[in-house]
């Protein structure tokens, strides 16, 4: 059986879009912003590093800046920052523990225990909240809190996928 020409490539183009990656859809970008007591930091001027941070916790589809106070920021993630009280004493150690080297680590240093929210809005609708609690010396350089936020990072779009996936569900199912 013998194809016409037009028919052949046709057929071959068809496949080729049937099997051609879909575009990728450019990243969501959302302004972050910070109110509170974040040790290190000027709250003012936290919302750079919260959003370096943010964007180094691989997170696809969305891209973190710094919000700008003078523009409207429907998508956006509001943190707060809140300082547990300090109870730390003179008494630090009572023996010395053979084996325990880090066991005290948030003893040494000036170690302060924060609550951290991250509030995400899309679109200017409130989404979800993610939480998280670490103890921190706070800065630039601080491991503790790059990973606090790394981590209620990736708890909020967790939360966010599972709200999404719960409303297709429901959509689907609606008669």
């Amino acid at each position: 059986m013998v194809v016409p020409v037009r028919f052949f490539w046709a057929g071959v183009m068809g496949a080729l879009l049937l099997f051609a990656p879909a575009r990728a859809q450019a990243p969501v970008t959302i302004a972050v912003q910070a109110s509170g007591e974040l040790p290190g930091f000027r709250i003012d001027e936290a919302s750079s590093y919260l959003a370096a941070q943010m964007n180094a916790a691989g997170i696809a589809g969305w891209r973190f800046v710094a919000r700008d106070a003078g523009l409207a920021a429907p998508n956006r993630i509001e943190w707060n920052f809140e300082l547990m009280p300090y109870a730390g004493g003179e008494v630090r150690r009572f023996f010395p523990m053979p084996g325990a080297h880090r066991m005290d680590v948030h003893l040494e240093g000036t170690h302060r225990l924060i609550n951290a929210q991250a509030k995400l809005y899309l679109d200017g609708q409130y989404q979800t909240v993610a939480l998280g609690q670490q103890a921190v010396q706070g800065g630039v350089g601080d491991p503790e809190l790059a990973a606090l936020l790394a981590q209620t990072t990736r708890s909020l779009e967790s939360g966010y996928r599972a709200i999404d996936m719960i409303s297709a569900a429901k959509s689907r199912a609606a008669p």
